[in-house]
């Protein structure tokens, strides 16, 4: 364990004031708030200026009238390019400031903006460098050569990537509330120790944040550092919630409205969504919805959703509060 934590710095490790493991506590708001959103906003090489006319206000006051009580924002994902600064993660990738982390930094002002109406912000983050990042993959050290799309992790590894984990969370404290870590899919050799070293540094800025990685597309409890399921799933009525823990975790799903991930448009009707998300939250369990942004300046404010998903959204979220008033009223 010694040698699989070198580069780590003593204060990371001795920070975990609250401790991942069945039935956390911490995880008492998911439970509570039931419904959330998740937006891929992922600024490539083209798109990256985008991230300096995200309106912040606007998504605020969709996800506000929508009564969702989450957003989960992606930090970035395999493009190399982030919607927040971060010197940790330019210095060890030789990148200039701003090179790669925008100058903006967006998840701040989503938890400032998202605050005042109630709603909590929860970050995304990979497991590993950004895949298409050939420089970066390089000076962290992983192999040139992937396995399914990403990259076999290491422990020398997982010491340096929790050192940009913990930029990011010391910086946003309490303002963060959860992370879903993408990709700790087994065939990478993601492992409980890796899940550990990160679950640490993300407590290191909010020793409450509640953590979970994601073993790919499946609903199970996957290391015993996670708080609550990644459960990423594409076919989410094939599921159903038993109760609001599943061995240990809080019972959670993440599934997209749109017809693929990031998509702005809806494949399901409104009655089909809203059967399954009331019986899922009525047992315990929470949902998280994606919604697709909007990248073209010409269809209105960046990083809005279509009124199409914003009105499923709404539905859906109307059908679990008034599925709750009814049960309380009994």
């Amino acid at each position: 364990m010694r040698s699989f934590l070198t580069g780590i710095s003593v204060t990371l490790l001795l920070a975990t004031a609250a401790t991942a493991g069945d039935k956390n506590p911490a995880t008492d708001w998911l439970h509570e708030a039931k419904v959330g959103a998740f937006m891929h906003f992922l600024p490539s090489e083209s798109t990256y200026p985008l991230v300096d006319k995200f309106d912040v206000s606007a998504v605020a006051r969709q996800l506000a009238d929508a009564g969702v009580r989450y957003l989960v924002f992606t930090l970035g994902q395999n493009s190399g390019y982030m919607n927040s600064p971060n010197a940790v993660y330019e210095k060890l990738a030789g990148y200039a400031p701003h090179e790669r982390c925008s100058k903006r930094d967006l998840p701040k002002e989503l938890a400032a903006a998202l605050k005042p109406h109630g709603i909590r912000l929860m970050l995304y983050l990979p497991c590993q460098t950004p895949n298409r990042d050939l420089k970066a993959v390089r000076a962290f050290a992983l192999p040139e050569k992937p396995v399914n799309g990403d990259r076999r992790l290491d422990p020398a590894f997982a010491a340096r990537w929790a050192r940009v984990i913990q930029e990011w969370s010391d910086r946003y404290g309490q303002s963060v509330c959860g992370w879903w870590f993408d990709g700790g899919y087994k065939g990478v050799a993601f492992n409980s120790d890796i899940a550990r070293v990160y679950e640490q540094a993300v407590r290191h800025g909010n020793p409450n944040a509640v953590v979970t990685f994601n073993p790919g597309v499946s609903l199970r409890r996957w290391t015993d550092s996670e708080d609550y399921t990644a459960g990423e799933l594409n076919e989410p009525f094939k599921y159903a919630c038993a109760g609001r823990w599943l061995d240990g975790s809080q019972w959670h799903v993440l599934t997209f409205l749109g017809k693929h991930w990031g998509a702005r448009g809806t494949r399901f009707p409104d009655e089909q969504w809203t059967r399954w998300v009331c019986d899922v939250t009525a047992k315990g369990g929470a949902v998280t919805l994606d919604l697709g942004p909007n990248y073209d300046p010409s269809a209105g404010a960046i990083g809005t959703f279509s009124q199409e998903q914003w009105k499923q959204l709404r539905a859906i979220v109307d059908a679990v509060d008034k599925a709750k008033a009814v049960r309380e009223s009994r």
